[in-house]
């Protein structure tokens, strides 16, 4: 998401840190929440609940990892000592039993810390396990650096203050998604490619637990978050403790057409197109999506890649993998 420089912040919303699920007991923990939770209600609305109870646990859990920065150090000046007395003696079973404990604390910290660092960064191409930390901790520190909006040019005027700034993004997205127009064009889709019954029958078949868990498991983990602050790192490590719930869910989307109006809600990011960006045409806005949202829409796609190659002309450029806009040129030639 944005920053916005040295600005008073608002509470920080959740965010899931996959480096939770390396946490010895972790599953088992949430496995204890989920079957403790009571809920009453449609699918969608149970899930919901589960998913925001959930949420509320993992913050009280992980204060219990506030101090880990504290506990590294103090981990770090016993092991120095400890350091200092083998260098005058041999140490004792006690002393060896207590060095051993504490390099093995340290070394779970550190790789606790490489992949919180990992997931901040967004580098998502380099993987964990190769003493990257400082390596993420810089990219992370850059990317917030990169991101973060301090001041806008508006109509030639600078702002600076936020309230000021904050209104004028409003403003801005406010006109450029409203329609001005009152009159639109009718297609009556008559002469349209049409998918077959068969084909038909089999986009509107049952999904099943074996497609979903594809779904899921094709997702990046490491992925921003959307408004419910969980990663796909998280649906794919409780897959089962979750599918349950998740698949009435989905089943129930199936046959209504719709789901939990928080399902729907979308995350706004500004991502810079350039260096020093003030205006707000310089941005390109994304729409970060919750996990159950991102996991139907991935499921309707993957269905829809089946046909939809009979259904759009090989002459259709835009918004279709493998195809490039700018080929309508040299087609037109």
């Amino acid at each position: 998401m944005l920053e916005s420089g040295n600005w008073e912040h608002r509470k920080p919303c959740f965010k899931f840190e996959n480096w939770w699920l390396k946490v010895d007991g972790f599953n088992v923990m949430v496995q204890g929440w989920w079957n403790n939770f009571e809920v009453e209600g449609c699918p969608d609305y149970k899930l919901s609940s589960k998913l925001k109870m959930t949420k509320t646990k993992l913050k009280d859990w992980s204060k219990n990892f506030s101090e880990a920065a504290h506990r590294k150090n103090c981990l770090l000046e016993e092991l120095a000592e400890l350091d200092r007395i083998q260098n005058d003696r041999i140490l004792n079973d006690e002393e060896m039993v207590i060095k051993t404990t504490t390099l093995v604390e340290l070394e779970v910290l550190a790789k606790y810390e490489e992949a919180s660092w990992r997931q901040k960064s967004r580098v998502l191409w380099l993987k964990q396990g190769d003493k990257n930390t400082r390596f993420f901790q810089r990219q992370a520190t850059a990317h917030r650096k990169y991101n973060t909006i301090d001041r806008l040019v508006v109509r030639g005027v600078e702002i600076q203050e936020p309230t000021e700034v904050k209104e004028a993004m409003i403003d801005f997205y406010a006109q450029l998604y409203s329609e001005t127009e009152s009159w639109r064009p009718s297609f009556d889709f008559v002469g349209c490619p049409t998918v077959s019954t068969e084909e038909y029958e089999w986009l509107q078949r049952p999904f099943t637990e074996e497609e979903v868990l594809l779904i899921i498991k094709k997702c990046e983990g490491d992925k921003a978050p959307g408004p419910d602050g969980f990663t796909m790192d998280f649906f794919k490590k409780c897959w089962d403790i979750l599918k349950e719930d998740l698949m009435l869910t989905i089943q129930n989307f199936h046959q209504r057409s719709v789901f939990e109006k928080s399902f729907n809600a979308t995350f706004i990011a500004l991502i810079p197109k350039k260096p020093g960006a003030v205006e707000l045409k310089d941005f390109r806005p994304i729409s970060l999506i919750g996990g159950v949202y991102k996991i139907i829409s991935k499921l309707l796609t993957e269905r829809m890649k089946t046909v939809i190659g009979k259904l759009i002309d090989e002459h259709q450029m835009a918004f279709l993998r493998g195809r490039q806009i700018m080929d309508a040129s040299i087609v037109g030639q």
